[in-house]
């Protein structure tokens, strides 16, 4: 028990002493503007909708094929893969 609250002491005075000299060399990334114009962030954004739509089906069919984890994992990043 002493082990412990030792080490959560030691985790605490390190913590503290190493927050200012963090807080003071942080200097936040500068905001850049975006690269895409609309029309290509619109069909990202379809493009990732379709994704995450076609994730359920390819589960369900691995699920239907019986396959252990591994041929489940391997099988639906095929499935993913396939266009």
């Amino acid at each position: 028990m002493a082990r412990k609250a030792s080490f959560l002491l030691l985790v605490v005075v390190v913590s503290s002493a190493a927050a200012p000299a963090l807080a003071q060399g942080q200097v936040p990334p500068p905001i850049a503007a975006s690269s895409l114009t609309p029309e290509k962030m619109m069909a990202k954004e379809k493009a990732v909708e379709e994704h995450a739509q076609k994730r359920p089906e390819c589960k369900k069919q691995a699920k239907e094929n019986k396959l252990g984890w591994l041929g489940r994992r391997k099988f639906v990043h095929e499935c993913m893969a396939a266009q």
